[in-house]
């Protein structure tokens, strides 16, 4: 199942390791297998991930997972079903992978192809790509919503999880500081 989670905070202020465990965790119960947060240089992106482990159990499929070129990070809920024919394209395209992962198969499909990448997807998902370069987060889902993905926005601070129970928890947390 998994669970994906992050926080940005657009005001400047840093995102404590404190605030994205906890909204990471608290979603345990989706991913029981593994656990990982990743923050950008100046710690006002941060990404968490629960996995949940099906496609390639080794520490390989860990998420948040950076890109070869480091230029892209991705927490990912979900699966690609047709990630091996894309993994191929890719692969006579000259691309190397080191996981049997689709969420590999989707940071280096988003590296060729950009966002049209969506159109070759077969799947359902939530997902969360940041561009490192750009300074850009692209939220995405599968087409008819099965992975969920719930946000928060209040013009200073965006959050998201897998779960509106999450984000309750993390904002109460956030009123009484």
């Amino acid at each position: 199942m998994c669970g994906i989670a992050g926080i940005i905070k657009f005001n400047g202020s840093s995102i404590s390791t404190n605030e994205i465990d906890e909204l990471t965790d608290s979603l345990a119960h989706r991913g029981p297998d593994g656990r990982g947060t990743w923050f950008n240089q100046n710690k006002n992106i941060a990404l968490g991930h629960r996995r949940l482990s099906i496609l390639d159990l080794s520490i390989a499929g860990q998420q948040p997972m950076v890109s070869h070129n480091e230029k892209f990070v991705i927490a990912l809920n979900g699966e690609i079903y047709n990630f091996i024919e894309i993994k191929q394209t890719l692969l006579d395209k000259g691309y190397i992978f080191k996981s049997e992962t689709d969420t590999e198969v989707i940071l280096t499909a988003y590296q060729e192809w950009g966002l049209t990448m969506l159109d070759r997807f077969n799947g359902m998902w939530a997902a969360a790509i940041y561009d490192v370069h750009r300074d850009k987060l692209i939220l995405t889902r599968d087409r008819f919503g099965v992975k969920p993905l719930y946000y928060y926005w209040d013009g200073n601070e965006l959050a998201f999880a897998s779960e509106v129970q999450a984000l309750h928890k993390y904002l109460g947390k956030q009123a009484s500081i």
